[in-house]
């Protein structure tokens, strides 16, 4: 099948999106070692109510109407064995792990993986709640979920031959759309009194238990937002959150938002979320957040930023940012 001489496309990006994919893998990797080392590294007594806390820690802030459902499982996990559920799910994340890295048997692992968030999203993070004390996202699994919608829609791009007829066709609007409501939601939660009134607060918990030279940096940052001004940084967070959900629900300026939405990341990460850590037996990995959160909405810009590398570009006259 041969292209016509009047189309203008941008070659499809399969190293960048098979890096992204690699990194992913690498993290649900991460995300088995740590699971497997606090859930069946110790021994069958210990091991057994680490996951038990687990499952049954939601239960305390879940809404009412959550709590029914989160017992049962509970229930079930008790039925089961802690042992055998711990270690299904850490052979579920190797699994997953393994198909991202290798490219094997994608499609399956990637529905793999959205079933799975969207149960530990359910169960571990009661869907995050409780919506408390400046909590400003839904829990991790959320942007997981996104993220394996986000490796499908690479696939497909990858897959299908850039010909006249996907000149239309965005695998990633679906991954996109659901993207610009997680942010829509952040940005929302964010203009509440509490978030703006205890931003420092936030702020300045995380060097805590972190290594001297990230400690150091995170107080660099604390003393240029003293110096700035909390409330007005902490507004100026939710301006931009409220632009980057804008941009991605309405596909426009992607090209200004999108790599703004890394860097944005990136900034959070090293900052609020100390770089994912500090990193212990009982700590992020145990929930599936081995590396911190917003590291994975990073990810998910990166893989968007990838795609519009692929997109058909625009014709005289139109303007086609999407």
């Amino acid at each position: 099948m041969e292209r016509s001489a009047d189309e203008s496309f941008a070659p499809a990006p399969s190293a960048a999106f098979g890096a992204l994919r690699g990194l992913l893998g690498a993290v649900w990797l991460l995300n088995a070692g740590f699971q497997a080392y606090a859930w069946l590294w110790p021994p069958r007594e210990q091991a057994a109510a680490a996951l038990l806390r687990a499952y049954g820690a939601p239960l305390s802030g879940a809404p009412a109407w959550l709590q029914p459902y989160l017992a049962a499982v509970v229930h079930g996990v008790q039925a089961a064995g802690p042992r055998s559920v711990a270690l299904l799910m850490v052979l579920i994340d190797l699994v997953i792990a393994l198909s991202l890295l290798s490219g094997r048997g994608l499609w399956a692992g990637a529905w793999l993986g959205i079933v799975y968030s969207a149960f530990c999203w359910s169960t571990l993070d009661s869907l995050g709640y409780p919506y408390a004390h400046g909590q400003t996202d839904p829990g991790v699994f959320v942007g997981y979920l996104i993220t394996f919608v986000m490796v499908l829609a690479a696939h497909d791009r990858t897959a299908r031959f850039p010909g006249e007829r996907d000149a239309d066709y965005d695998p990633f609007r679906a991954g996109r759309l659901l993207f610009g409501l997680l942010w829509a939601f952040d940005a929302a939660l964010k203009w509440q009194p509490y978030f703006l009134t205890h931003f420092m607060a936030q702020l300045s918990g995380a060097p805590a238990g972190q290594p001297g030279w990230i400690a150091a940096y995170i107080g660099f940052v604390i003393a240029i937002v003293r110096a700035v001004g909390p409330m007005l940084v902490a507004i100026g967070v939710a301006l931009l959150e409220t632009m980057l959900a804008l941009s991605l629900l309405s596909g426009l300026a992607l090209r200004v938002s999108l790599p703004l939405g890394v860097l944005y990341g990136l900034a959070v990460w090293t900052t609020a979320e100390g770089w994912g850590g500090p990193y212990t037996s009982a700590g992020t990995g145990v929930r599936g957040n081995v590396i911190g959160n917003v590291i994975i909405y990073v990810i998910v810009f990166l893989y968007l930023w990838a795609a519009s590398a692929s997109a058909p570009r625009a014709k005289p006259g139109l303007s086609r940012l999407a």
